[in-house]
Protein backbone atom coordinates (compact mmCIF):
# COMPACT_ATOMS: atom_id res chain seq x y z
CA UNK A 1 0.00 0.00 0.00
CA UNK A 2 1.14 3.31 -1.03
CA UNK A 3 2.40 6.04 1.91
CA UNK A 4 -0.34 8.23 0.46
CA UNK A 5 -1.59 10.84 2.76
CA UNK A 6 0.57 9.64 5.70
CA UNK A 7 2.14 12.50 7.06
CA UNK A 8 4.99 12.77 10.65
CA UNK A 9 5.98 15.63 12.45
CA UNK A 10 9.24 15.74 15.46
CA UNK A 11 8.28 14.96 18.56
CA UNK A 12 10.91 15.63 21.70
CA UNK A 13 9.99 14.93 25.40
CA UNK A 14 11.72 17.90 26.15
CA UNK A 15 10.52 19.50 23.14
CA UNK A 16 12.76 21.98 21.21
CA UNK A 17 15.58 21.80 24.52
CA UNK A 18 17.30 19.04 24.90
CA UNK A 19 19.46 18.31 28.30
CA UNK A 20 22.57 16.61 27.78
CA UNK A 21 22.34 16.14 31.73
CA UNK A 22 19.16 13.89 31.06
CA UNK A 23 20.43 12.07 28.22
CA UNK A 24 23.55 10.51 30.21
CA UNK A 25 22.13 9.84 33.66
CA UNK A 26 19.50 8.19 32.66
CA UNK A 27 21.20 5.89 29.71
CA UNK A 28 21.22 2.66 30.94
CA UNK A 29 17.82 3.30 32.69
CA UNK A 30 15.16 1.09 31.55
CA UNK A 31 11.70 2.80 32.75
CA UNK A 32 9.31 0.17 32.12
CA UNK A 33 11.70 -2.64 32.65
CA UNK A 34 9.27 -3.99 36.23
CA UNK A 35 5.87 -3.40 34.28
CA UNK A 36 6.79 -5.12 31.49
CA UNK A 37 5.56 -8.67 30.65
CA UNK A 38 6.39 -11.51 28.90
CA UNK A 39 3.36 -10.75 26.33
CA UNK A 40 4.84 -7.28 25.87
CA UNK A 41 8.22 -8.89 25.23
CA UNK A 42 7.33 -11.18 22.79
CA UNK A 43 8.09 -9.25 19.61
CA UNK A 44 9.59 -6.05 18.87
CA UNK A 45 7.47 -4.73 16.13
CA UNK A 46 4.17 -5.00 18.92
CA UNK A 47 3.48 -1.58 20.21
CA UNK A 48 3.38 -0.34 23.76
CA UNK A 49 0.89 2.38 24.92
CA UNK A 50 2.16 5.43 25.78
CA UNK A 51 1.06 8.89 27.01
CA UNK A 52 -2.54 9.36 25.74
CA UNK A 53 -2.88 5.92 24.69
CA UNK A 54 -1.08 6.46 21.58
CA UNK A 55 0.79 3.26 20.61
CA UNK A 56 4.74 3.49 20.85
CA UNK A 57 7.17 1.65 18.62
CA UNK A 58 11.19 1.41 19.14
CA UNK A 59 12.83 2.54 22.20
CA UNK A 60 10.61 3.39 25.02
CA UNK A 61 13.11 4.75 27.10
CA UNK A 62 14.10 7.41 24.24
CA UNK A 63 13.77 11.03 24.19
CA UNK A 64 13.34 11.62 20.66
CA UNK A 65 10.45 9.91 18.03
CA UNK A 66 8.40 11.08 14.96
CA UNK A 67 4.83 11.11 15.40
CA UNK A 68 3.55 9.66 12.19
CA UNK A 69 -0.30 9.89 11.44
CA UNK A 70 -3.29 8.28 9.28
CA UNK A 71 -0.79 4.83 9.17
CA UNK A 72 -2.28 2.00 7.30
CA UNK A 73 -1.96 -1.69 9.18
CA UNK A 74 1.25 -3.34 8.18
CA UNK A 75 2.80 -0.37 6.43
CA UNK A 76 6.83 -0.99 6.49
CA UNK A 77 8.50 1.87 7.94
CA UNK A 78 11.69 3.34 8.27
CA UNK A 79 12.43 6.41 10.74
CA UNK A 80 15.80 7.84 11.13
CA UNK A 81 17.23 10.81 13.32
CA UNK A 82 20.62 12.37 13.38
CA UNK A 83 22.20 15.55 15.04
CA UNK A 84 25.68 16.37 13.49
CA UNK A 85 28.42 15.93 16.04
CA UNK A 86 26.02 14.70 18.71
CA UNK A 87 23.77 11.46 17.53
CA UNK A 88 24.82 9.53 14.44
CA UNK A 89 21.63 8.26 12.43
CA UNK A 90 19.65 6.09 14.51
CA UNK A 91 17.49 3.97 12.99
CA UNK A 92 14.54 2.15 13.09
CA UNK A 93 12.73 -0.48 11.20
CA UNK A 94 9.31 -2.29 11.58
CA UNK A 95 6.10 -2.64 10.38
CA UNK A 96 3.02 -0.97 11.99
CA UNK A 97 0.54 -3.80 13.48
CA UNK A 98 -2.73 -2.06 13.08
CA UNK A 99 -3.76 1.17 11.24
CA UNK A 100 -3.98 4.57 13.85
CA UNK A 101 -4.85 7.71 13.40
CA UNK A 102 -0.99 8.08 15.00
CA UNK A 103 2.05 6.01 16.27
CA UNK A 104 4.73 7.58 18.07
CA UNK A 105 8.29 5.43 16.77
CA UNK A 106 11.42 5.90 18.67
CA UNK A 107 14.87 4.92 16.96
CA UNK A 108 17.88 3.66 19.48
CA UNK A 109 19.32 6.63 19.96
CA UNK A 110 23.15 6.80 19.34
CA UNK A 111 24.46 9.30 21.23
CA UNK A 112 28.13 10.71 21.50
CA UNK A 113 28.12 10.50 25.23
CA UNK A 114 31.60 12.27 24.72
CA UNK A 115 30.71 15.05 23.05
CA UNK A 116 27.60 16.06 25.27
CA UNK A 117 29.88 15.63 27.83
CA UNK A 118 31.60 18.65 26.80
CA UNK A 119 28.86 20.84 26.24
CA UNK A 120 29.40 23.51 28.77
CA UNK A 121 27.16 26.17 26.97
CA UNK A 122 23.71 26.69 25.52
CA UNK A 123 24.06 25.87 21.63
CA UNK A 124 21.64 25.32 18.57
CA UNK A 125 21.89 22.38 16.87
CA UNK A 126 19.78 20.81 13.59
CA UNK A 127 18.09 17.62 14.56
CA UNK A 128 17.39 15.61 10.96
CA UNK A 129 14.15 13.22 10.93
CA UNK A 130 13.91 10.91 8.16
CA UNK A 131 10.75 8.65 7.40
CA UNK A 132 9.79 5.97 4.67
CA UNK A 133 6.57 4.31 4.68
CA UNK A 134 6.19 1.46 2.20
CA UNK A 135 9.40 2.02 0.14
CA UNK A 136 7.88 5.76 -0.13
CA UNK A 137 10.08 8.74 1.16
CA UNK A 138 8.41 11.63 2.82
CA UNK A 139 10.04 14.97 2.50
CA UNK A 140 12.64 15.05 5.51
CA UNK A 141 12.17 17.48 8.57
CA UNK A 142 14.91 19.64 10.61
CA UNK A 143 14.48 20.92 13.79
CA UNK A 144 16.34 23.44 15.45
CA UNK A 145 16.81 22.62 18.70
CA UNK A 146 18.79 24.27 21.76
CA UNK A 147 21.73 21.71 23.00
CA UNK A 148 21.83 22.42 26.52
CA UNK A 149 24.67 23.23 29.16
CA UNK A 150 25.42 19.79 31.19
CA UNK A 151 25.29 21.81 34.30
CA UNK A 152 21.37 22.12 33.28
CA UNK A 153 19.37 20.03 35.23
CA UNK A 154 15.52 19.34 34.22
CA UNK A 155 13.20 18.38 37.16
CA UNK A 156 10.06 19.69 36.07
CA UNK A 157 8.72 18.84 32.51
CA UNK A 158 5.47 20.35 31.54
CA UNK A 159 2.56 18.73 29.81
CA UNK A 160 0.87 21.99 29.46
CA UNK A 161 1.27 26.10 29.90
CA UNK A 162 -0.35 26.50 33.15
CA UNK A 163 1.82 23.63 34.62
CA UNK A 164 -1.24 21.73 35.87
CA UNK A 165 -0.18 18.50 34.04
CA UNK A 166 3.84 18.09 34.27
CA UNK A 167 6.67 15.15 35.53
CA UNK A 168 8.53 15.05 38.37
CA UNK A 169 12.26 15.23 37.34
CA UNK A 170 13.59 16.13 40.31
CA UNK A 171 15.71 12.58 40.95
CA UNK A 172 17.89 13.94 38.02
CA UNK A 173 19.57 16.39 40.79
CA UNK A 174 21.04 12.67 42.56
CA UNK A 175 22.81 12.70 38.66
CA UNK A 176 25.56 15.87 40.51
CA UNK A 177 25.97 13.32 43.00
CA UNK A 178 28.79 11.76 41.68
CA UNK A 179 30.95 9.53 44.83
CA UNK A 180 33.35 8.43 41.99
CA UNK A 181 34.79 11.94 41.79
CA UNK A 182 38.82 11.54 41.74
CA UNK A 183 39.07 14.48 43.96
CA UNK A 184 37.23 12.78 46.65
CA UNK A 185 40.08 11.01 47.88
CA UNK A 186 42.16 14.66 48.59
CA UNK A 187 39.49 15.68 50.54
CA UNK A 188 39.00 12.44 52.59
CA UNK A 189 42.99 13.03 53.35
CA UNK A 190 42.19 16.18 54.28
CA UNK A 191 40.27 15.26 56.50
CA UNK A 192 42.25 12.47 58.06
CA UNK A 193 44.95 14.73 58.49
CA UNK A 194 42.87 17.61 60.77
CA UNK A 195 42.66 14.72 63.24
CA UNK A 196 39.35 14.98 64.07
CA UNK A 197 38.95 11.20 63.51
CA UNK A 198 41.17 8.26 62.37
CA UNK A 199 39.63 6.30 60.00
CA UNK A 200 36.43 6.88 57.84
CA UNK A 201 34.37 3.62 58.85
CA UNK A 202 30.83 4.62 57.50
CA UNK A 203 28.53 2.32 59.84
CA UNK A 204 30.86 0.04 61.11
CA UNK A 205 30.84 1.43 64.44
CA UNK A 206 27.53 1.13 64.89
CA UNK A 207 27.17 4.27 66.88
CA UNK A 208 25.75 7.25 65.36
CA UNK A 209 28.17 10.12 67.48
CA UNK A 210 30.71 8.36 65.04
CA UNK A 211 28.53 8.50 62.01
CA UNK A 212 28.06 12.27 62.91
CA UNK A 213 32.15 12.76 63.68
CA UNK A 214 32.89 11.17 60.23
CA UNK A 215 30.14 13.87 58.65
CA UNK A 216 31.63 16.56 60.73
CA UNK A 217 35.03 16.41 59.58
CA UNK A 218 34.18 16.40 56.02
CA UNK A 219 31.82 19.58 56.84
CA UNK A 220 35.15 20.90 58.70
CA UNK A 221 37.43 19.77 55.61
CA UNK A 222 35.23 21.78 53.16
CA UNK A 223 35.13 24.94 55.36
CA UNK A 224 38.54 25.19 55.60
CA UNK A 225 38.76 24.81 51.63
CA UNK A 226 36.63 28.20 51.88
CA UNK A 227 33.05 26.99 50.34
CA UNK A 228 30.80 29.72 50.63
CA UNK A 229 27.13 29.89 49.56
CA UNK A 230 25.93 31.38 46.62
CA UNK A 231 22.90 32.14 45.27
CA UNK A 232 23.68 31.63 41.37
CA UNK A 233 21.36 28.64 39.89
CA UNK A 234 19.83 30.96 37.02
CA UNK A 235 19.92 29.41 33.74
CA UNK A 236 18.00 30.11 30.58
CA UNK A 237 14.26 29.88 31.02
CA UNK A 238 12.63 27.21 28.76
CA UNK A 239 8.49 26.99 28.15
CA UNK A 240 7.96 23.57 28.88
CA UNK A 241 10.78 22.47 30.76
CA UNK A 242 11.71 23.50 34.39
CA UNK A 243 15.52 23.14 35.00
CA UNK A 244 18.45 24.49 37.26
CA UNK A 245 22.31 25.20 37.15
CA UNK A 246 24.06 22.46 38.93
CA UNK A 247 27.83 22.93 39.38
CA UNK A 248 30.21 19.44 39.43
CA UNK A 249 31.82 19.08 42.22
CA UNK A 250 35.34 20.27 41.34
CA UNK A 251 33.89 23.61 40.02
CA UNK A 252 32.47 24.14 43.06
CA UNK A 253 35.72 23.44 45.14
CA UNK A 254 37.74 25.95 42.69
CA UNK A 255 35.29 28.53 42.32
CA UNK A 256 34.83 28.30 46.38
CA UNK A 257 31.28 28.77 45.88
CA UNK A 258 28.13 26.82 46.17
CA UNK A 259 24.11 27.90 45.58
CA UNK A 260 21.93 25.00 47.77
CA UNK A 261 21.96 22.15 45.44
CA UNK A 262 25.63 22.19 44.63
CA UNK A 263 26.66 22.14 48.59
CA UNK A 264 24.25 19.71 48.77
CA UNK A 265 25.48 17.41 45.56
CA UNK A 266 29.01 18.06 47.37
CA UNK A 267 28.32 16.56 50.49
CA UNK A 268 26.10 14.21 49.35
CA UNK A 269 29.20 12.74 46.46
CA UNK A 270 31.85 12.51 49.64
CA UNK A 271 29.06 10.35 52.00
CA UNK A 272 28.48 8.38 49.18
CA UNK A 273 32.01 8.09 49.28
CA UNK A 274 32.55 6.70 52.52
CA UNK A 275 29.29 4.22 52.68
CA UNK A 276 26.64 6.99 54.60
CA UNK A 277 23.46 6.83 53.04
CA UNK A 278 22.70 10.35 51.43
CA UNK A 279 19.42 12.66 50.52
CA UNK A 280 18.75 15.05 48.77
CA UNK A 281 15.97 17.51 50.73
CA UNK A 282 13.74 19.23 48.38
CA UNK A 283 11.68 22.28 49.74
CA UNK A 284 9.74 24.56 48.27
CA UNK A 285 12.60 26.62 46.65
CA UNK A 286 15.42 25.37 48.86
CA UNK A 287 17.50 22.38 49.11
CA UNK A 288 19.73 20.89 51.72
CA UNK A 289 21.46 17.33 53.06
CA UNK A 290 20.23 14.41 55.02
CA UNK A 291 21.94 11.54 56.08
CA UNK A 292 21.02 8.35 57.91
CA UNK A 293 22.02 7.99 61.37
CA UNK A 294 22.56 4.13 60.93
CA UNK A 295 22.46 1.64 58.50
CA UNK A 296 18.87 -0.12 59.51
CA UNK A 297 15.63 1.44 58.35
CA UNK A 298 14.50 2.37 62.03
CA UNK A 299 17.91 4.49 62.67
CA UNK A 300 16.95 8.62 62.23
CA UNK A 301 17.58 10.34 58.72
CA UNK A 302 20.01 13.66 60.13
CA UNK A 303 18.76 16.75 57.99
CA UNK A 304 22.08 18.88 57.27
CA UNK A 305 21.93 22.83 56.45
CA UNK A 306 24.48 23.39 54.07
CA UNK A 307 24.43 26.57 52.88
CA UNK A 308 25.76 26.80 56.58
CA UNK A 309 29.05 25.85 55.43
CA UNK A 310 30.81 29.59 54.60
CA UNK A 311 29.82 30.89 58.23
CA UNK A 312 33.02 30.16 59.65
CA UNK A 313 36.78 31.83 58.20
CA UNK A 314 39.28 28.78 58.69
CA UNK A 315 42.72 28.18 58.16
CA UNK A 316 43.75 25.31 55.56
CA UNK A 317 44.41 21.93 56.94
CA UNK A 318 48.11 22.40 55.67
CA UNK A 319 48.39 25.45 58.20
CA UNK A 320 46.75 22.85 61.10
CA UNK A 321 50.56 21.25 62.01
CA UNK A 322 51.94 24.77 62.78
CA UNK A 323 49.02 26.14 63.98
CA UNK A 324 48.83 26.99 68.34
CA UNK A 325 47.04 24.52 70.01
CA UNK A 326 44.68 26.99 71.76
CA UNK A 327 43.90 28.53 68.16
CA UNK A 328 43.34 25.17 66.55
CA UNK A 329 40.99 24.02 69.03
CA UNK A 330 39.00 27.28 68.75
CA UNK A 331 38.72 26.89 65.54
CA UNK A 332 37.25 23.44 65.85
CA UNK A 333 34.82 24.86 68.51
CA UNK A 334 33.60 27.27 65.90
CA UNK A 335 33.27 24.59 63.59
CA UNK A 336 31.19 22.24 65.59
CA UNK A 337 29.20 25.08 66.82
CA UNK A 338 27.89 26.20 62.83
CA UNK A 339 28.05 22.24 62.08
CA UNK A 340 25.67 21.94 65.03
CA UNK A 341 23.33 24.46 63.73
CA UNK A 342 23.24 23.12 60.34
CA UNK A 343 21.81 20.37 61.95
CA UNK A 344 19.39 21.81 64.10
CA UNK A 345 18.50 24.13 60.69
CA UNK A 346 18.23 20.85 58.67
CA UNK A 347 16.29 18.80 61.39
CA UNK A 348 13.78 20.98 62.06
CA UNK A 349 12.66 21.92 58.10
CA UNK A 350 12.24 18.34 57.69
CA UNK A 351 10.24 17.83 60.83
CA UNK A 352 8.22 21.21 59.46
CA UNK A 353 7.67 19.31 55.99
CA UNK A 354 7.54 15.83 57.17
CA UNK A 355 3.65 14.83 56.10
CA UNK A 356 5.07 16.04 52.24
CA UNK A 357 8.11 14.35 52.78
CA UNK A 358 6.80 11.06 53.87
CA UNK A 359 3.85 10.99 51.40
CA UNK A 360 5.85 11.89 48.59
CA UNK A 361 2.60 13.64 46.78
CA UNK A 362 4.11 17.03 46.76
CA UNK A 363 6.16 17.89 43.74
CA UNK A 364 7.77 21.02 45.76
CA UNK A 365 8.81 18.73 48.92
CA UNK A 366 10.79 15.42 48.05
CA UNK A 367 13.39 13.00 50.28
CA UNK A 368 15.30 11.89 47.45
CA UNK A 369 17.56 9.21 47.91
CA UNK A 370 20.63 8.97 46.03
CA UNK A 371 20.81 5.26 47.08
CA UNK A 372 17.69 4.93 45.44
CA UNK A 373 18.65 6.94 42.29
CA UNK A 374 21.22 4.50 41.81
CA UNK A 375 19.09 1.53 41.70
CA UNK A 376 16.84 2.96 39.34
CA UNK A 377 19.90 3.53 37.41
CA UNK A 378 20.33 7.61 37.85
CA UNK A 379 24.20 7.45 36.91
CA UNK A 380 26.90 10.36 38.21
CA UNK A 381 27.72 12.38 35.42
CA UNK A 382 31.17 12.84 35.13
CA UNK A 383 32.95 16.26 35.21
CA UNK A 384 35.87 14.97 33.07
CA UNK A 385 38.75 16.01 35.33
CA UNK A 386 41.64 13.83 36.13
CA UNK A 387 42.91 13.50 39.58
CA UNK A 388 44.28 16.69 41.81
Amino acid sequence: MPAAGVEFEPWSYTEKDLFPSAIIATATVDWNGDEETAEDKKTADDAKVGKGDVPIYGDENGWMAVSLFDVPAKAKVTVEISIDGYLKPSVWTGSIKKASDEVRIFPKCLWDYDALHQVREQKPVNVVFKVTVNGTKLPDQTETCALRSINDCPFYVLWDENGEDFDDFSWMFAAYVNENHPWIDGILKEALQSGLISSFTGYQSGNPDEVQAQVFAIWNVLQRRGIKYSDISATTPSKFVISQSVRFLDDTIESTQANCVDGTVLMASILRKIGINAYLVMVPGHCFLAFDSGPGDDDDIVGLETTLLGENNLKPVKELATMPEKLKQKEFAASLKTFASAIAAGSATMDEHAEDLESGENPDTQLISVSDARELGIMPIASGVKRN
